[in-house]
């Protein structure tokens, strides 16, 4: 089964030039714990509550967010299978990955989008746990 098949279309964003502390707000009132960054339709990064907390936090709340976004996205495209998604989500230790077609994105999956339907149930039974284990730094 291929991505476009099971990610969300309606994706939150936000842009390089907004301030931390306002997308703070927003993921907290959507109970999100990231955020594609979007400059000219095209992914320039992502924002994660973690990287608000380690980058921002422990600095300057007047931040803005291309200041602590992560910059090397990992993507899949619609095309991908959900079970190569799933590799890609183990591999990076990451539950949500943004769907890029031409450097546009065009949605977002979660390891719940991939759990249903139920096929991959194995694949992704192994991403979570792949994704659980510690990182040796």
């Amino acid at each position: 089964m291929n991505i476009r098949n099971v990610m969300s279309k309606q994706v939150v964003t936000c842009n390089p030039q907004d301030y931390v502390s306002e997308v703070a707000e927003q993921m907290r009132t959507l109970d999100i714990g990231c955020l594609p960054v979007v400059s000219n339709k095209k992914l320039v990064g992502m924002i994660t509550d973690r990287d608000i907390v380690t980058r921002a936090v422990a600095k300057d709340m007047k931040s803005k967010v291309e200041d602590v976004m992560t910059k090397s996205v990992i993507s899949v495209t619609p095309e991908d299978s959900t079970s190569d998604a799933s590799i890609v989500m183990a591999r990076h230790q990451v539950r949500r990955l943004p769907v890029v077609e031409d450097g546009v994105l065009v949605g977002f999956v979660s390891l719940a989008d991939l759990a249903f339907p139920f096929p991959h149930v194995q694949e992704i039974s192994n991403a979570m746990e792949s994704i659980s284990e510690p990182r040796d730094f």
